[in-house]
């Protein structure tokens, strides 16, 4: 359908709602005339038998009393015949209006061609009624954005596709499938193993106090003592770290059935803070290959933040920056940066 024919149809569509509009205009103005021929012939009624009662008891009436009312039904009579006149020109009126539209509407509709219909969604667009309308343009509308969602989901597997988005880097020299069974290999490590090596970082960490708990079977639940600055606990799935939880030394991980609780944040948002610094440091520290080795460059990691409270921020030198310490660490250095600071 090209832009002139929508442009008729518009038009067409137009007529036909001014014609129902003059239409109820006409019906309108019939009514409110022949509410008035009524009145009217009610009035002139009483006025009539008002006149022969009047006529029986004239004996007490003067003849200048009747020509007054006389001259009094004349003028009435000249203002309904102005009205019903005024009532006539307006319905002329109205009939001439729709005589013009209706031939406007048969000159369209003339030039309008056979509309190809697709679908029966079509159907709803040649509804002129309001309340109809409104559903075509409301599935108009999600087609287009569909249509739209799926131009940028191409785009974007398009630009995802020349970038490998993987955790850690696959040295040239490795084979894929050698390196997947190392990563299923850190995921299967003995549960004695696990426990050996985390006795070994409880030994090799004075300031940190590091003890095991199997509360769920295979998967264990490493709690961190941090001095008296922080409480942490690492969720471990063979030597693969799954979930990490940092609260403050007065909290506790326990619930009240002393089950512990790994879902509850901390109440202060320091270490809300620090939590969230903590979970991308893991997924940082991320190596399936030599899992030990990412513990232990995790479990060094935490080890600085036993300077919260105390250290400043390593580039603007303040302890408090909107009310809060340096709650980020270099991954190298360990050095303290508050979040805005860290850039």
């Amino acid at each position: 359908m090209n832009h002139d024919q929508a442009d008729l149809i518009l038009q067409s569509i137009h007529l036909v709602q001014k014609l129902r509009s003059g239409v109820g205009q006409v019906f309108k103005d019939l009514s409110d005339g022949i509410s008035e021929y009524a009145e009217d012939s009610q009035n002139k009624d009483d006025s009539e038998s008002q006149g022969k009662s009047e006529g029986a008891s004239g004996s007490t009436k003067d003849t200048k009393g009747s020509q007054n009312s006389k001259d009094q039904g004349n003028d009435k009579a000249e203002d309904q015949q102005e009205k019903h006149r005024a009532i006539l020109k307006t319905l002329k009126k109205s009939l001439e209006t729709i005589s013009h539209d209706f031939s406007d509407l048969e000159k369209s509709g003339a030039s309008i061609g056979p509309v190809q219909l697709f679908s029966n969604i079509d159907n709803l667009s040649l509804d002129p009624v309001d309340k109809n309308t409104v559903m075509h343009s409301q599935l108009l509308q999600a087609y287009k954005w569909t249509n739209k969602m799926h131009e940028l989901a191409a785009q974007a597997v398009s630009i995802l596709s020349q970038n490998t988005l993987k955790r850690t880097q696959v040295p040239k020299f490795t084979n894929a499938k050698k390196q997947k069974v190392n990563m299923l290999a850190a995921c299967q490590v003995p549960m004695a193993t696990v426990d050996q090596f985390v006795a070994q970082l409880d030994q090799n960490y004075s300031d940190m106090k590091i003890s095991m708990h199997r509360p769920l079977g295979s998967c264990g639940i490493m709690q961190i003592k941090l001095g008296r600055t922080l409480k942490a606990i690492v969720i471990l799935r063979g030597l693969m770290i799954e979930w990490v939880k940092v609260k403050a030394f007065d909290e506790s991980f326990e619930n009240e059935d002393g089950q512990f609780d790994i879902w509850t944040a901390s109440r202060y948002q320091v270490f809300q803070k620090v939590t969230d610094n903590a979970e991308a440091a893991s997924l940082r520290f991320y190596a399936p290959a030599m899992p030990q080795l990412a513990i232990k460059s995790f479990i060094l990691w935490l080890q600085g933040f036993k300077t919260l409270f105390s250290a400043p921020c390593n580039k603007c030198g303040k302890y408090l920056l909107n009310n809060m310490p340096p709650t980020w660490r270099d991954y190298r250095s360990r050095e303290p940066f508050h979040d805005v600071c860290r850039a």
